[in-house]
């Protein structure tokens, strides 16, 4: 164990926890594929419409949306997040009104009035966008997935004044091809895979987040990073545990760098195989 029993971060030197989960959406790391996400998104809240983005898990999915809604000014776009939509079509809307700053209907035709004429009232008199993001979609059946695209329907002569972003797993894919849900893959005008970093972004992305927390100079040698993004084959999130794991031998074995032994004996802990 460090000798001085200092915590984590000021024993290795760190200004605030490496590889924190809960970074700020600023200092999220803007790959070539965020880059690219946020410009069609710019496009889709100009549009107005549908937009489906997968990803697998842990690739980065919620931070990337957290970090854009955040870039909005908050007089132009509404935004209301629904992080579980296991809660159902009423705890949804719920959840909706909620964020929009109206009182919770206990029946569901009351929630839609509600939430339908606060929407347009927004969009009509203060020029304003709503912009919807469910998250874990993979989660909701069809029938609650073509009720949600029944929500957005609007006025049939005007443009809609509600912005829809879908999130979810790749599988997710599988049900909107269903037949069933045909309206809704022909409304969905924008779709995107949000895949893992590159070979090339490894060391960015690794080198980004110790300089964030504090650390300029080199502690993962070349050769770790290589072998730590083929193991987590991209993914940021399993990116990160893999260096957070590091960095706690490096600190109870008083060594000053992650070198190829210590990645081994992390993988070997984790049994790493089996828990991607």
């Amino acid at each position: 164990m460090n000798e001085q029993q200092l915590p984590l971060t000021q024993a290795l030197g760190f200004t605030r926890e490496p590889f924190d989960k809960n970074l700020p959406a600023k200092h999220l790391f803007v790959s070539t594929q965020i880059k690219q996400l946020f410009s069609q998104l710019k496009l889709l809240l100009q549009r107005r419409g549908i937009a489906l983005i997968t990803g697998e898990i842990g690739a980065g999915k919620s931070t990337a949306i957290r970090a854009f809604t955040e870039q909005l000014e908050t007089n132009q776009y509404d935004v209301a997040y629904i992080a579980d939509p296991t809660i159902g079509i009423r705890g949804i809307l719920n959840s909706i009104a909620i964020q929009l700053r109206l009182e919770g209907g206990y029946f569901k035709w009351q929630l839609l009035q509600q939430l339908k004429a606060a929407i347009e009232k927004n969009a009509y008199d203060f020029n304003k966008t709503t912009l919807l993001i469910i998250d874990e979609v993979q989660h909701i059946s069809p029938k609650e997935l073509e009720q949600i695209r029944l929500f957005t329907n609007f006025k049939i002569d005007s443009q809609t004044p509600l912005n829809l972003i879908l999130l979810g797993q790749p599988n997710v894919n599988k049900t909107i091809r269903l037949h069933s849900m045909k309206a809704l893959a022909q409304r969905t005008n924008f779709r995107y895979h949000l895949a893992g970093l590159d070979n090339n972004e490894a060391k960015s992305y690794i080198t980004h987040h110790l300089s964030v927390a504090g650390r300029n100079d080199t502690l993962f040698s070349d050769d770790v990073i290589e072998d730590i993004f083929q193991q987590a084959k991209g993914i940021p999130r399993v990116i990160n545990n893999l260096c957070y794991a590091c960095l706690i031998d490096i600190y109870q074995n008083n060594k000053n760098i992650v070198d190829t032994p210590t990645l081994e004996k992390v993988l070997i802990q984790w049994d790493f195989a089996k828990n991607i």
